[in-house]
């Protein structure tokens, strides 16, 4: 009914089909991006065997870990809209339903989609892959928090970072930057910057738009004193809510 052709997944996954729609569940969607990062624990999560081709009966079926086990969450595809618009998760490709539906199941099972609004990144991450999660305080930081994050990025760890400001929830502050929201970590470098190293570390934003405006955003000098072959392979221009 909403779509002619719909797919469950077109041209692969990508964090950058999710667009968060009016549900505050960016603690949810910001671990999703990073699952999406790392293809062997997706598949544990989004099972292959479905879509809206063959043996399409109006199902599908999502896997999430709890109490430890894995839980099989089967709903239909009907999703929630408002005047034309979804309230859930927006398809960035208009037939492209993964994100929409990996989030009902979910809203299933915590119970409803209000019990999405507002939680917990860790949480989140847990009942994705079955792993143990750690958590570092920015407020006090341990001294070699750089080196624990590039050694995570290389060993396949999912990371994710979250601002503070529970009593104003989503407000953009003049950097770019979002108050009370949650982000992935996509990403965590070292690389030769004037005449020393820089680490930095790229963030996504669940929203799919809205960036960080300081030191080494998009359009950031910083960038013009870096090598040509780094800046290529680093630097995304695109407002598409990743910045270092």
């Amino acid at each position: 009914e909403l779509k002619r052709n719909p797919h469950l997944i077109m041209d692969g996954v990508s964090r950058f089909d999710i667009m968060q729609g009016k549900i505050g569940d960016c603690w949810m969607l910001a671990a999703l991006g990073s699952l999406t990062l790392r293809k062997q624990f997706l598949e544990n999560v989004l099972p292959k065997d479905q879509g809206f081709q063959d043996d399409y009966a109006g199902i599908f079926h999502f896997r999430f870990w709890q109490y430890g086990e894995w839980v099989d969450v089967v709903i239909d595809d009907r999703l929630p809209r408002q005047n034309g618009r979804y309230l859930s998760v927006q398809p960035r490709t208009s037939n492209e339903f993964w994100p929409s539906l990996l989030e009902k199941a979910y809203a299933k099972l915590r119970g409803s989609y209000q019990n999405l609004n507002g939680g917990y990144l860790s949480d989140a991450l847990v009942d994705l892959t079955g792993g143990v999660q750690v958590q570092f305080s920015l407020k006090d930081p341990p001294p070699d928090l750089e080196e624990i994050l590039q050694a995570a990025d290389k060993s396949q760890c999912l990371m994710g970072c979250s601002t503070s400001g529970q009593a104003r929830r989503d407000i953009e502050l003049r950097n770019g930057i979002v108050q009370g929201h949650a982000y992935t970590v996509t990403g965590a470098v070292k690389i030769p910057y004037k005449n020393g190293w820089k680490h930095i570390i790229r963030l996504w934003n669940p929203w799919g738009y809205g960036e960080w405006k300081g030191p080494w955003s998009d359009d950031s000098p910083q960038w013009d004193h870096v090598e040509p072959k780094y800046r290529e392979a680093l630097l995304r221009n695109k407002d598409d809510g990743e910045f270092w």
